[in-house]
């Protein structure tokens, strides 16, 4: 993805917004619970994103992509830096 990547949850919800992101429902389920849900992206693994969406981890892999970054981990760590600016800790 040649686009900048997301500084923050509403900056990803806006580039979803921006681009009409479509996804397939069972993408749509991982991203929806990523977004309402951060902290279970941030202290989970794909496996436990995966069982909790009822989906493959390759799906949650997927979605990671789809939402411009490069791998899982670093899906994970986004959202992680959301956690902790939110806690006040960042």
């Amino acid at each position: 993805m040649t686009a900048a990547k997301p500084t923050s949850i509403s900056e990803l919800k806006q580039f979803i917004v921006a681009t009409g992101l479509r996804l397939p429902e069972q993408q749509e389920r991982v991203a929806r619970l990523a977004l309402a849900h951060p902290e279970i992206v941030a202290f989970g693994t794909a496996h436990s994103l995966a069982d909790r969406c009822v989906v493959s981890p390759s799906t949650v892999v997927r979605v990671a992509n789809a939402l411009g970054f490069e791998s899982f981990k670093e899906f994970r760590q986004f959202f992680r830096q959301h956690v902790r600016a939110v806690a006040g800790t960042a």
